[in-house]
Order: C-alpha cells, then sequence, then structure tokens
C-alpha cells in the first residue's frame, strides 16, 4: 500500500540530507522546489508578462532561462509580487505533485515540501515528516552554511513557520539537533519501522 510522506523543516534543518537517504535506499522521491525551478523556466514568457511593469524580457530572461537573482529580487522585496508569482506556480507544482503520486501509486514516497504547514494544500494527502533541530542550532548552520551574519540568518529564519510550531503539528519527527552520525542513525530507525510497517 502506498505511503506518502511530505518532508518538510525549517532552513538549515537537513531536509536535503534526508532526502538522499531515502534516495539511496532506493524510494522515489521529488522536490518542489525542483518542480518550481523546472516550471519557472517552462513558463518564462507568462512569468515575464506578471512582471514587464518592473523589467524587461532581457533582464529576466538569460540564455533561454529565467533569471532567479533578478526575479527574487522583485518578489521577496513585495509581499504582493510574491503573492502574485505564488499564486501562478503553486496551483501548477501541486498538480506536478499529484502527477507523481499517482504515478507511483505502489510505491512509498517521499516529497521534499518546504513550506508544508505555511501553504495548507497538501494536509490530505499525506503524512507530514518533520527534520526538526532547535532554533539556535539552526542559527549557527545557516550562519556558517551561507556565510551570513546573525541579523540576516535571524531574518531568513523568521520568514517561515516557527519550528518549534511545526514539531507540535507533524505526524513524525526525526531529530538532527547534534551531528550527522546522529542523524543518519534517527534516519535509520525511521526507515527500518517504516520497512517494519511498525510506523
Amino acid at each position: 500500500m502506498q505511503k506518502v510522506f511530505f518532508v518538510t523543516a525549517s532552513i538549515a534543518c537537513g531536509k536535503s540530507s534526508f532526502m538522499q537517504i531515502a534516495k539511496d535506499k532506493g524510494y522515489k522521491t521529488a522536490s518542489a522546489d525542483e518542480i518550481a525551478h523546472k516550471l519557472l523556466n517552462e513558463k518564462k514568457d507568462e512569468i515575464y508578462e506578471l512582471f514587464k511593469k518592473e523589467l524587461s524580457k532581457d533582464e529576466l530572461i538569460k540564455n533561454g532561462q529565467i533569471d532567479r537573482k533578478i526575479l527574487g529580487k522583485i518578489v521577496f522585496n513585495n509581499k504582493n509580487k510574491l503573492k502574485k508569482l505564488e499564486n501562478f506556480l503553486h496551483p501548477k507544482i501541486k498538480d506536478e505533485i499529484l502527477k507523481f503520486i499517482k504515478e507511483n501509486e505502489k510505491d512509498t514516497v517521499f516529497i521534499e515540501l518546504p513550506l508544508f504547514f505555511e501553504s495548507q494544500r497538501y494536509q490530505n494527502l499525506g503524512y507530514s515528516l518533520l527534520i526538526y533541530a532547535p532554533k539556535e542550532v539552526i542559527l549557527n548552520r545557516l550562519m556558517k552554511r551561507d556565510k551570513i551574519n546573525k541579523d540576516e540568518a535571524i531574518k531568513r529564519i523568521s520568514l517561515q513557520m516557527d519550528i518549534e510550531k511545526k514539531r507540535e503539528k507533524a505526524d513524525f519527527v526525526i531529530d538532527n539537533s547534534s551531528d550527522l552520525k546522529n542523524f543518519k542513525e534517527a534516519c535509520d530507525l525511521f526507515f527500518k519501522e517504516l520497512e517494519n510497517e511498525s510506523l
């Protein structure tokens, strides 16, 4: 029987590491971010139409692809413009995710979806699996990973729902508070329970 897990977290919690482990174990995986990047290029002309008042086509589309940095500058400094882009992209992302679930209806699948709790679009489609680390740990990892200062890191973290709130809502939680060795052990335990059907 198919099981669908939406893998979520806050920034710098270890979602991508978990997804790689799932993939290495032979599970089917998908990523909402990768789907979004693909759609940005497939729908580049339509996206240009949304923002043509702000910039020319040559500024937004370079070498046949959307310049994500340029688009980011437009939408991340203006909530209305971000909403406009989200309203365009999110239904299409959901369609792709539904297609992926249907194509793999006999398998257990893992879908990386950073904003699972924020989006309210996927709640009835499967289980939520949270990769958890406390805020202090996230902050230090993010500063180190992206080479940014504390204020910038706090700003990025605050764009998402509080990690403790996510922890309360999640169906399953894998702790990634310490090092990679402990995290891998926690993942192995999760997969063992999944394979033994004790989840």
